[in-house]
């Protein structure tokens, strides 16, 4: 009887976020699987737990925090526009917040923008872990035969999964299969790809700052509470706010680019995240996974194997470090993993801003050769590598709140509110990018930096001031200046 009762009742989970949360018995029967208990082993941030020892959190509560957040969000816009969409559209909504993050690598984004393109430039395609998400979903459904708890719920399993996958990775064309453009906003909640105001963003900003011991500025509970759901002349639906809470969105990107600055393209961050990708690119040849009937997986070849995907987690690294292999390659990539723990990492020497183009990852590499044949041959290029930082709203160098859409109770319609519209001291950029030389052995450092430096005027650039880059780590002090400083809190405690 306990059994039935708890396959029919939702569940109730304390999130350190959101606090007791109400999931749907559906959506607890996925949390209950290994393709979704994986998400325990992939931290939220990768490698940055390296430099911040609170970002411990892994993919596993945020999706769970997404799915909470969508359902929140849902059940707003129901309150006030009861017609808006029914509950086989709320409960895909919310199986979409919660299996968004299911494709995720190890190390989460260092593996599908760093280690998976290694090798799309040799035999393998172009991947994201949008794909291995929808991939993962239909391997989960089908491993834990739950086509029949997806009908037990009211869903059309064929129609709604197809609608869901479209949820998590929204085709670039439309009008989109799943649902009809009466019902456009809720491809607007988990994955906005129009302006990038979503539920998934809304989680990682509280509980990234949170683990991060860093102040959220954004309130997402005050935009929720305002949220409707408007029709263009077309009849196409989107979910618009308040005018009132113009400001609070922009503090939303404003917090974005903030954790980009100050976290996530953090330059020790880069430089141990480019350390593992190093060793797993090593170890790719040597380290395997049981995939399909038996078969043996590379690391790099995971991604079309589900059974083998399944397996392939953060954990990596110790597969790594408790491998016996005396080839070279592994005895290169146990060295590797051993300097992280060590803390030899590679070293970042020097950075510059850029006003132009973003290069292009061919440009990085024929940077890396100019500058290397500025040091008469005391530098190789697999001595140093170039990194790409781009701190933006995520609509490159455009203001994301401009396709974005307003109403007002004073006023009958939605409309776009500009920037300049609502202050003249709101920026009129929004996109800072830089480039970042690292060398792979601290002895090159200084080498290295000064071979940067005269390879910039050649490219119009100018090298940037150490410690400007990310604003957060501060330099240190000399033991002289400690001691004038406390002199000086001396004497002003004598004169007080």
């Amino acid at each position: 009887m306990q059994h039935i009762i708890d396959d029919c009742y939702p569940k109730i989970f304390n999130d350190s976020v959101h606090g007791h949360i109400e999931l749907h018995p559906l959506c607890v029967k996925i949390i209950d699987t290994p393709q979704f208990q994986r998400l325990r082993n992939i931290k939220q941030l990768g490698a940055t737990y390296y430099t911040y020892p609170g970002a411990c959190h892994n993919r596993f509560e945020h999706c769970i925090g997404t799915c909470h957040l969508a359902a929140k969000l849902l059940r707003q816009i129901r309150l006030h526009q009861t017609e808006a969409c029914d509950d086989q559209d709320d409960l895909c909504v919310q199986i979409a917040g919660l299996c968004h993050d299911l494709g995720h690598g190890p190390f989460s984004h260092m593996f599908d923008h760093q280690f998976i393109p290694e090798f799309q430039t040799q035999t393998y395609r172009k991947w994201n872990h949008e794909e291995g998400s929808c991939k993962m979903l239909d391997h989960l459904i089908a491993e834990n035969d739950l086509k029949s708890e997806f009908e037990k719920y009211g869903l059309n399993f064929e129609k709604d999964v197809a609608f869901i996958k479209e949820l998590i990775n929204p085709p670039s064309e439309q009008p989109y299969k799943g649902r009809p453009k009466e019902k456009q906003f809720l491809y607007e909640i988990v994955c906005n790809k129009k302006n990038g105001v979503d539920v998934d963003k809304w989680d990682y900003f509280a509980r990234d700052c949170h683990h991060l011991g860093i102040p959220n500025s954004f309130d997402h509970n005050r935009v929720i509470s305002n949220m409707m759901v408007v029709n263009s002349s077309d009849g196409t639906s989107h979910i618009a706010a308040r005018d009132k809470d113009f400001d609070q969105l922009h503090e939303m990107f404003h917090v974005r680019s903030m954790l980009h600055r100050r976290a996530y393209q953090h330059r020790v961050n880069t430089s141990i995240e480019t350390m593992i990708c190093d060793a797993m690119t090593l170890a790719n040849d040597h380290i395997f996974y049981n995939g399909e009937n038996g078969k043996r997986v590379k690391i790099s070849e995971c991604i079309d194997d589900m059974f083998a995907f399944t397996r392939l987690t953060d954990n990596v690294v110790f597969d790594i470090m408790n491998s016996e292999s005396p080839h070279a390659d592994m005895v290169k990539a146990r060295q590797l993993i051993q300097r992280i723990h060590t803390r030899q990492l590679y070293q970042y020497c020097a950075g510059a801003r850029i006003n132009e183009t973003i290069p292009s990852s061919t440009d990085l590499r024929k940077f890396v050769i100019e500058i290397v044949e500025l040091s008469n041959k005391k530098l190789t290029k697999g001595d140093i590598f170039i990194s790409v930082v781009r701190i933006n709203y995520g609509d490159k160098d455009n203001n994301p709140l401009e396709k974005f859409l307003f109403y007002s109770k004073n006023s009958p319609g939605a409309f776009v509110i500009r920037a300049d519209e609502v202050s003249s001291m709101l920026p009129s950029s929004f996109q800072d990018c830089y480039i970042q030389v690292f060398c792979r052995d601290k002895n090159m450092k200084r080498l290295t930096e000064q071979c940067f430096r005269g390879w910039c005027p050649s490219k119009g650039l100018t090298p940037m001031r150490s410690g400007l880059v990310d604003g957060l780590t501060p330099q240190k002090t000399s033991p002289q200046e400690n001691y004038h400083s406390e002199a000086k809190r001396c004497r002003r405690n004598l004169y007080e």
